[in-house]
């Protein structure tokens, strides 16, 4: 960039904008990294092997049980699915309905039928055994009582209420933001800088290389994920701007744009069939993708119990053989008919563009191997976002900030504890997995208040000893010891020792444990094998200390015992000639 000051705009929205964000970007991508693996590692802690989806669901007589419970079930939209977490269950859910404004309706002639009438235009959230169809749950309630839920919530703020997941969206906007403003700066010399590693130069070289190098090296991934990030965080205070200005406010019309709606292709509308069942209609559309790894299956019903009451069947595939896998099936309820279908290998725009989104971001395709290679991006990625700080404090370290020199070592050493101590935190919350009693009253909520006290223990102690290489070495010790060891609690509660899991069948429990055990001995390693480096500042000290006890330090005596040389150049002198 030729124009001086064009360039220092740019350098300072991007750094600003990078140590705004950092510790929640932070936050993001490492408990994201972990995310990505949530099935694995739910699975991992009850010890439980895959198994197939399950298709058997009678959905007819759910909505038997719901109808037995008071709910008025006619002119709804109901959402039904069977669902993996835990054990297993059946939920359905539907908005209330909405109050007829008629007065003779409204008026109750008792508090019973008052009561009676509110419950059944209530909304409606159940969940249901799938073996015995009894009633679990009537309340909704964040299913966080397994570890890979709980990670895969924290990578998006869920524990903070209702704005958490806007703030992960607009930092995920900032991190676009930031990618984009690097891009620029470093755009003439962004081949050469790749390229460049000046291991012996000073602080402030050293963590920009490793900043730009790998900042380089992950720049595809990050930014697919800073653009899906953001759309999936923010993207509902973007739809309701179109909704008001394209479409007048007509919510349906929006909503019909990006999920159209089956059209009645088999004429008019017949009279209401009471024996059509809902069971036969889904059986028929699966039966399309028999032979094929299912691993959902989502039923919508819209108007239940009117003429125009249709069904939706959406059934996800599983596997490598498709990468947009979703098949849908739309019914008339009223007979029957089919009235539109969507193959597995048919997609429009919007939904290719939205389902593209979800894959990408989720890794949820190519198995194991795509997602580890996704897990290795991510921490990269955290290791830039560190470098990132570690510049800004390094070029902090100056004259022009000597008076600022304690708030800024204050202000990293509390970035540099949020963001490392996630790491041993998250080591501890695996091995409290394993270690408290299955039987423990609130076990969870016992092991989260843990988790978040421990993390922040952690950050005290950081801005206590306010040494950056300390903090790094500590963080790393501990998640590695306690990585290590989990594979250890995992063999003493479960049985699933590593040699016997993969022998077993236990595919999921083995791989945790192995990734965990590379994690903890590769954190060790680095933990126990770096030096801290020193600035030219700590090494004048150094020299000031020597010449008072005559001792020289052994790591700058190479440098300093060698005096300079002055060299003398021999000087030609011509004497005049004289005539």
């Amino acid at each position: 960039m030729k124009n001086k000051r064009d360039y220092n705009v740019f350098f300072n929205t991007h750094t600003v904008s990078g140590i705004v964000i950092s510790v929640g970007l932070f936050v993001i991508f490492l408990a994201g990294a972990f995310a990505l693996f949530l099935d694995e590692i739910n699975h991992w802690q009850e010890a439980k092997q895959r198994a197939e989806y399950r298709t058997d669901v009678d959905y007819d007589r759910v909505l038997s049980i719901v109808e037995e419970e008071g709910y008025n079930l006619e002119g709804r939209n109901m959402f039904i699915s069977y669902r993996e977490n835990g054990n297993g269950y059946i939920q359905i859910n539907s908005q209330a309905l909405k109050v007829d404004s008629d007065s003779s309706q409204v008026e109750a002639t008792s508090s019973n039928t008052s009561s009676a009438d509110s419950i059944a235009k209530a909304s409606i959230f159940m969940r249901i055994n799938p073996d015995t169809y009894e009633v679990q749950a009537k309340e909704y309630k964040p299913n966080t009582a397994h570890l890979g839920d709980f990670l895969y919530h924290l990578h998006y703020f869920r524990q903070i209420p209702v704005v958490g997941i806007y703030i992960a969206g607009l930092v995920a906007l900032f991190f676009a933001f930031a990618i984009f403003t690097g891009i620029i700066v470093h755009w003439n010399k962004i081949v050469s800088n790749f390229f460049t590693f000046r291991l012996k130069a000073s602080l402030k070289n050293l963590w920009t290389d490793a900043h730009t190098a790998l900042g380089v090296l992950g720049l595809p991934f990050q930014l697919m994920y800073a653009i899906t990030g953001a759309y999936f965080g923010i993207a509902i205070l973007l739809y309701i701007p179109i909704v008001t200005i394209v479409f007048d406010g007509d919510q349906n019309k929006a909503f019909e744009m990006f999920r159209p709606k089956a059209k009645d292709t088999t004429g008019d509308v017949v009279v209401m069939n009471e024996d059509v069942k809902i069971n036969p209609l889904v059986e028929e559309s699966l039966a399309e993708v028999e032979g094929e790894e299912i691993s959902f299956v989502f039923v919508q019903l819209s108007n239940f119990g009117k003429e125009e009451a249709q069904l939706a069947v959406n059934t996800r595939l599983a596997g490598n053989k498709h990468f947009l896998n979703n098949v849908r099936s739309n019914y008339r309820l009223a007979d029957g008919a089919l009235l539109a279908h969507k193959p597995v290998d048919e997609n429009s725009y919007v939904e290719s563009v939205s389902a593209t989104m979800g894959k990408l971001h989720f890794a949820q395709f190519g198995g194991y191997l795509v997602k580890t290679v996704y897990f290795v991006l991510a921490i990269i990625t955290c290791f830039v976002i560190i470098t990132g700080v570690l510049i800004w404090l390094a070029a902090r370290e100056k004259k022009m900030y000597a008076h600022k020199a304690n708030f800024n070592r204050n202000v990293g050493a509390i970035y540099l504890g949020a963001c490392l101590g996630l790491y041993p935190a998250i080591a501890l919350f695996f091995c409290m997995v394993k270690i408290f009693p299955l039987e423990m009253e609130g076990r969870f909520e016992i092991m989260e208040a843990i988790f978040f006290l421990s993390w922040l223990a952690f950050t005290i102690y950081a801005f206590i000893i306010k040494s950056n290489y300390k903090i790094n070495q500590h963080a790393l010790i501990l998640a590695g010891v306690m990585g290590i060891l989990i594979p250890v609690f995992s063999g003493l509660q479960s049985g699933l020792w590593l040699w016997k899991s993969l022998y077993s069948g236990y595919v999921d429990s083995f791989f945790i444990d192995v990734a965990w055990l590379c994690l903890g001995i590769i954190s060790l390693v680095i933990a126990l094998n770096t030096k801290p480096l020193e600035t030219k500042k700590i090494v004048r000290k150094k020299l000031v200390s020597s010449s008072v006890t005559g001792t020289v330090p052994k790591m700058v005596k190479a440098k300093v015992m060698r005096p300079r040389v002055k060299e003398e150049v021999p000087v030609l002198k011509i004497r005049p000639t004289q005539s």
